[in-house]
C-alpha cells in the first residue's frame, strides 16, 4: 500500500515536471532564436551603411585612378614625361594605398576587378612612358597616353560596373 501511495504521488509529479521542462525549454530556444535574429537585424542596420560608404569609396577610388583623369590632374608646366611618369604612377599607388582597408567590406571579386583598374592603369602609363621617352615634354605624353588607352582599350569601367551590380545585391 505505500508503494501504491508514493507512485501515486510521484507519477503525476513527475509528468508535471516533465511537461513543464518540455514547455520552458521549447519556450527558451524560441527566445534564444528571436534573439538571434534581433541582433543579426540590428547588425545589418549598422554593417549596410559601411558597406555601402565602403563602395562609394571604391567607386570613387576606381575614377580617381583612371590613368588619363591622374594624368590631367598631375600635369605641371616644365614638366618632363618621366617626371609625369612617376608622380602619376605614386599618385595612383597612394590612392590604392589609401583605399586598401575597403576590401574588407566588398567581395573579393570586386577587389580582384580594382586590384587589375589599377596595375591597368600603371600599365598604360609605363606603356606611354616607354613609347615617349623620359625627356619629352609632358604635354606630349599626356597626348600620347589618350591615344594608348584607345589602342589597349583600358578603362575602369568594367570594375566600375562589376562593383554597382554587387551593390544592388545589397537590396
Amino acid at each position: 500500500m505505500d508503494l501504491d501511495n508514493i507512485l501515486m504521488a510521484f507519477v503525476p509529479s513527475a509528468v508535471v515536471g516533465a511537461v513543464a521542462y518540455l514547455l520552458i525549454n521549447k519556450f527558451l530556444q524560441a527566445e534564444s532564436k528571436r534573439h538571434i535574429l534581433e541582433i543579426k537585424k540590428e547588425s545589418l542596420n549598422v554593417t549596410i551603411p559601411v558597406r555601402l560608404q565602403a563602395f562609394e569609396r571604391i567607386i570613387l577610388l576606381l575614377e580617381r585612378i583612371d590613368a588619363v583623369q591622374v594624368v590631367k590632374r598631375s600635369i605641371k608646366p616644365g614638366m618632363t614625361s618621366g617626371e609625369l611618369r612617376q608622380k602619376a604612377v605614386a599618385e595612383i599607388q597612394n590612392e590604392f594605398n589609401h583605399n586598401v582597408t575597403q576590401q574588407v567590406y566588398i567581395s573579393a571579386a570586386s577587389w580582384e576587378k580594382v586590384k587589375k583598374a589599377k596595375d591597368d592603369a600603371i600599365k598604360l602609363i609605363g606603356v606611354t612612358g616607354t613609347q615617349v621617352g623620359d625627356h619629352v615634354d609632358a604635354v606630349a605624353f599626356s597626348k600620347k597616353i589618350l591615344g594608348v588607352n584607345e589602342e589597349l582599350e583600358i578603362n575602369n569601367n568594367e570594375a566600375i560596373e562589376f562593383v554597382k551590380q554587387e551593390v544592388r545585391k545589397l537590396f
